[in-house]
């Protein structure tokens, strides 16, 4: 295996055991500890993301131009500072403000791993080498909560964020060797200049893939930042919602094989992935039980092995090395729009009309965009 796949792999198997661990509970903690809203759960998913909707563009133009390795290394030792100050919180303002930090993070290291896979591929070898790279990250994501579930069992959350922080911790080695493999192509400026503003443009003749991408974004970021603390009220404890991302973990890496099978039919199998999350914001509206959320989350984590790939070869397929961090950051940015508003849309609207609704109302927006997406193919 080309050895800079391995190192970011390895890399991204060590920050999703951490966000395995703590990511689903932090929307618990709020709720349990500090006695947080669903406006109030919302919005701090809110500031989570918010960093990812603005850096990322920005972030990809420094990629083409600097070592990506440093971005990388960056995003960690951020990520390593935000986990455990989690540990010392005791107000929702001091939460959103390491969550603030942890999307800083994440819009750091996020985009520089996508910059790695791709520069140090070719373009035949991309969708492998990306899917390898989602295969580590969701093996480490679906052993992550049961860990975090082992801690829970024996200790409390202070305990479980600063674990988490010392395992995010390790994975600044394999990010540090990663310094000569991160080396930008030579490029003019000029070129690059150009090349930015027709990748801007891709955004309005690619509404389909636009779409797709904002509704991904939405009903993810609602699924992390807000999905748990509606479990958390159908009397579920924080073991069993780790539980219920293990499952989330299992269920993406088991479907991941999938993917090289279905990605020649490109947005008729993002439509597929549409309508099994809209399937699964319909679970989620219409039951509460243990079993219900789990075949949700199940099908949720089949569709995210279906968009994250298939989106990613979409948008890199014939693009120059030298204009890949430009491109994957707008894509990116585009992602984290939906990812910041998501939170916050389902967390004012389950206060105003109930905790339920917005998953109906995602459930009706995923027929409608699959539906949409069906008839334009046929």
């Amino acid at each position: 295996m080309n050895r800079a796949v391995l190192l970011v792999a390895i890399c991204a198997a060590i920050v999703g055991v951490s966000y395995g661990m703590h990511s689903p509970i932090v929307p618990v903690f709020a709720r349990d500890q500090l006695a947080a809203d669903y406006s109030q759960v919302g919005l701090i998913g809110t500031v989570n993301y918010l960093p990812y909707m603005f850096a990322p563009f920005f972030v990809g133009m420094l990629l083409d131009r600097f070592n990506k390795s440093y971005m990388l290394v960056s995003g960690m030792l951020l990520n390593v500072f935000s986990i455990f100050m989690l540990s010392t919180v005791h107000s929702v303002p001091e939460l959103m403000l390491y969550r603030i930090i942890a999307g800083v993070a994440h819009a750091l290291f996020w985009p520089s791993a996508e910059v790695l896979i791709s520069t140090n591929s070719s373009p035949d070898r991309r969708v492998k080498s990306i899917s390898t790279f989602i295969a580590a990250w969701i093996l480490g994501f679906m052993v992550g909560p049961l860990i975090g579930k082992l801690v829970l069992d024996a200790f409390d959350y202070v305990m479980l964020f600063q674990l988490a922080a010392i395992v995010m911790a390790a994975g600044i080695v394999p990010s540090v060797l990663l310094r000569r493999h991160g080396w930008p192509a030579v490029q003019k400026d000029l070129e690059v200049r150009a090349g930015t503003m027709q990748i801007v443009r891709e955004i309005t003749v690619h509404p389909t893939l636009s779409s797709v991408i904002l509704y991904y974004a939405i009903t993810f970021g609602v699924v992390l930042a807000v999905l748990p603390a509606y479990m958390s009220d159908a009397s579920l404890t924080s073991q069993d919602i780790e539980i219920l991302f293990f499952v989330f973990g299992m269920s993406r890496f088991a479907t991941l094989m999938l993917v090289p099978r279905i990605a020649g039919y490109g947005v008729l199998a993002l439509a597929l992935a549409v309508s099994a999350t809209a399937i699964a914001m319909l679970l989620s509206f219409a039951f509460t039980s243990m079993l219900s959320f789990a075949v949700a989350i199940a099908l949720v984590g089949l569709a995210t092995s279906i968009f994250y790939p298939i989106t990613f070869s979409l948008v890199t397929r014939d693009t120059p090395s030298g204009q890949i961090g430009a491109k994957l950051g707008l894509y990116n940015t585009l992602f984290g729009t939906g990812w910041t508003a998501g939170p916050m849309m389902a967390g004012l609207s389950s206060d105003a009309f109930g905790s339920g609704i917005p998953y109906f109302a995602f459930f009706i927006a995923g027929v409608v965009l699959a539906g949409s997406i069906a008839i334009k193919r046929r």
